[in-house]
């Protein structure tokens, strides 16, 4: 499995928000910044952990949930923005993410997506107990 190595991001501290990514180059609208191996996560009906909560992805990222996973490289630390300038899909050939600009994004600029609206943390993603 060929995946893209991001080339053109670094993380660093994000004024009140903790790690971020940022841009090291400019990053232009369509381009794919980073590609993600997926790590499944074990699952077990009627049992509970919020462990991974903050981290944890569904796949496929659209359509019905089949696991849900932690994305390697920088995937688990893009920020949240309702004014985002990127966006995660799934690859077209493997279990894996694609990080995508949606925007123009300048040097030193933080790179974020958007989560969800404002039920996301409280009842808008599909909930699965974890082992």
């Amino acid at each position: 499995m060929n995946l893209k190595v991001p080339t053109k991001i670094e993380i660093k501290e994000s004024p009140g928000r903790g790690l971020g990514v940022f841009a090291t180059k400019k990053i232009f609208k369509n381009e794919v910044i980073e590609e993600c191996h997926l790590l499944p996560l074990p699952v077990k009906a009627g049992e509970s952990s919020n462990l991974f909560n903050d981290y944890r992805f569904n796949y496929p990222q659209s359509g019905e949930l089949q696991e849900l996973v932690i994305p390697f490289g920088y995937g688990c630390i893009y920020n949240h923005s309702d004014n985002s300038n990127a966006t995660w899909k799934d690859h077209p050939e493997y279990k894996a993410f694609q990080f995508i600009a949606t925007k123009d994004i300048n040097l030193g600029e933080e790179i974020c997506t958007y989560y969800g609206g404002s039920s996301y943390w409280e009842d808008g993603r599909q909930h699965i107990d974890l082992l």
